[in-house]
């Protein structure tokens, strides 16, 4: 029994089922020596680049919003600089989870000028709480872009529940969105970074996967998203994906019963523009599309996913990764070699997936 729907409990998931509708088919970065090449590289693998992390902190004078926003970024191969990194969910209670990864806090970038992706987190979650994908991107040469939502975060105990405050969440959350894009265009993320604006896409988690659509909808410089396990508030309106028409990407688990796949996932595919493709994965949960299974207190608030007896979340994020990293570095550098990478034969042959396409 879930305990607090993180996203559905503001967007309201509705649950019908539909048929997808289409003719197809169905069914941490290593430390590296050598610069990259401009070849194409198996996006089911870790790239090329190591992977910088640097945590700013934005404020937004219009708002007075305050807050906190991870940016990961490939690090030039020729510096073996920065420090190890760990992720530290703090509260007034102390530090409720701290998780290390292969991502070099504050190491030396690499000089280039990179396609963006923005990320948003889900009801209840936190900007890193997705690291499994803003790692593996910027090892393939994406920089990602990931602010907290004060007011929603996982550490914001008295406003989860709260109708009011998932509300103002809802309004806030694309603002917070579009002021951390455009501080990455006006190199205000505390790195430097040049940032390619006619490359930028948006990703999110649940609340955060509705969060990228509804970005998308609002500002032209988005040219694709993909979100993961996206909830609606009242079903996949017609009149809300029409103004979609861009390449999607939908991803969700077979057994989520937070955000279920068939209302919000396969509906929208349904009705969008193509190209778009849409991937589900058996056997996985809504907290599966994130690394909260790591922090035991995201379990308090939601059972729905992390159960390895119907399948391990690390299959579900190496799923997620190969088509992810396949569908964004063929969109955001219109690079056609990968579209082999997200054909139906591909794709399903990863395993423990369904997959349509319509390219």
């Amino acid at each position: 029994m879930r305990k607090l729907a993180l996203a559905c409990i503001v967007i309201g998931c509705s649950t019908p089922r539909m048929a997808p509708g289409d003719d197809d088919d169905t069914t941490s970065p290593d430390a590296r020596t050598d610069a990259p090449d401009p070849m194409v590289h198996d996006p089911a693998q870790p790239g090329p680049w190591r992977v910088g992390v640097h945590t700013v902190t934005l404020t937004d004078p219009s708002r007075n919003r305050r807050f906190d926003v991870d940016v990961w970024y490939p690090v030039d191969p020729q510096h073996v600089d920065g420090s190890g990194n760990t992720y530290e969910l703090e509260s007034l209670f102390g530090t409720l989870a701290s998780i290390d990864s292969p991502a070099r806090r504050n190491a030396t970038p690499a000089a280039g000028t990179w396609p963006l992706v923005l990320f948003s987190h889900g009801y209840g979650g936190v900007r890193f709480q997705s690291y499994f994908l803003t790692e593996r991107l910027a090892s393939h040469g994406i920089v990602v872009v990931a602010p907290d939502h004060p007011g929603n975060t996982l550490t914001d105990f008295a406003q989860l529940g709260d109708d009011g405050a998932a509300a103002q969440s809802a309004i806030d959350r694309p603002l917070d969105i579009l002021f951390a894009l455009d501080a990455a265009l006006t190199n205000k993320l505390g790195v430097a970074l040049s940032i390619d604006p006619m490359h930028i896409a948006t990703t999110g988690h649940s609340f955060g996967g509705w969060t990228s659509l509804e970005v998308a909808r609002r500002d032209a410089r988005i040219r694709a998203a993909f979100p993961l396990a996206p909830g609606f508030r009242a079903g996949a309106t017609a009149d809300f994906v029409a103004t979609l028409a861009r390449p999607l990407l939908f991803v969700g688990g077979s057994e989520d019963d937070t955000c279920e796949f068939p209302a919000n996932q396969e509906a929208p595919y349904t009705l969008s523009q193509q190209p778009k493709f849409l991937l589900e994965v058996m056997g996985a949960g809504h907290l599966d599309f994130s690394n909260l299974c790591e922090v035991p207190i995201a379990q308090q608030f939601i059972d729905d996913g992390c159960d390895p007896s119907k399948i391990d979340p690390e299959v579900v994020h190496a799923r997620t990764n190969a088509v992810a990293t396949a569908f964004a570095l063929r969109y955001l550098t219109g690079n056609a070699a990968y579209d082999p990478m997200l054909s139906v034969m591909q794709v399903t042959g990863l395993g423990n997936v369904q997959y349509w396409s319509a390219p």
